[in-house]
């Protein structure tokens, strides 16, 4: 075997190091930073279509954020809770949103950045949502004698009160304990429907008459002789 020269050994061994080391650096080359965003500073505003709705209605939420040249997506919140996404186009991005709750919405909408602009986030927006005309707002039934309400829903989970003789179409939500419907309190009055009762909503039931606590019947209209104020 020929003997290597002391600097032939030298460069090899430090060829070897050099080798070691860059296989140790994995992605050495990757730009600092990651998937970071940038650092130039960008604002987020947040517009609706209208200041407020009826329940079930929609909104188009449009956020724009400047500079116009920042690219990516928005995300927009309903009290601090996600509800859907935009692309940016020319600075802009908007969602439809549906509320069918009555109250007061609180939105905001954050640009997630790029690789150029940072995120922001805008100042909040409400929206007032109300009850659909001639519909009845949670816990409550007004007197309304005359009045129909197509496939109203009722909230188990709330006390109804009814007010007076009422008359509806389909009546869907109803919490029952036995015959007896436990979350309308009826004060004596009764409350008539066409159409269908349900005991959950989108559930069938046969029609049929039943008590409400607190007295009072829910009942098909035409029954006779229910002893109602």
């Amino acid at each position: 075997m020929k003997a290597m020269r002391p600097a032939a050994i030298a460069s090899t061994l430090l060829a070897s190091q050099l080798v070691l080391l860059l296989a140790g650096c994995g992605n050495f080359w990757e730009a600092p930073g990651g998937n970071s965003t940038g650092t130039t500073a960008s604002t987020t505003t947040l517009s609706a279509s209208s200041p407020s709705i009826t329940a079930g209605g929609t909104v188009t939420l449009t956020a724009t954020v400047t500079p116009t040249a920042a690219t990516g997506t928005v995300t927009f919140y309903n009290n601090n809770t996600s509800i859907g996404t935009g692309t940016l186009t020319s600075g802009t991005a908007s969602y439809v949103a549906t509320f069918s709750s009555v109250g007061t919405e609180t939105l905001t909408a954050k640009y997630g950045g790029d690789s150029t602009y940072a995120s922001s986030t805008s100042s909040a927006v409400t929206i007032t949502v109300t009850a659909a005309a001639g519909s009845w707002l949670p816990g409550y039934f007004p007197a309304a004698n005359a009045a129909r309400e197509t496939n109203l829903v009722l909230d188990p989970a709330i006390a109804w009160t009814v007010t007076g003789n009422s008359h509806l179409h389909n009546v869907a939500g109803l919490a029952l304990l036995g015959s007896t419907v436990r979350n309308i309190d009826g004060g004596g009055h009764c409350v008539y429907y066409s159409g269908s009762a349900y005991i959950a909503a989108g559930e069938s039931n046969a029609e049929g008459v039943y008590e409400l606590s607190d007295g009072g019947f829910l009942a098909p209209e035409g029954t006779a002789g229910l002893a109602c104020e």
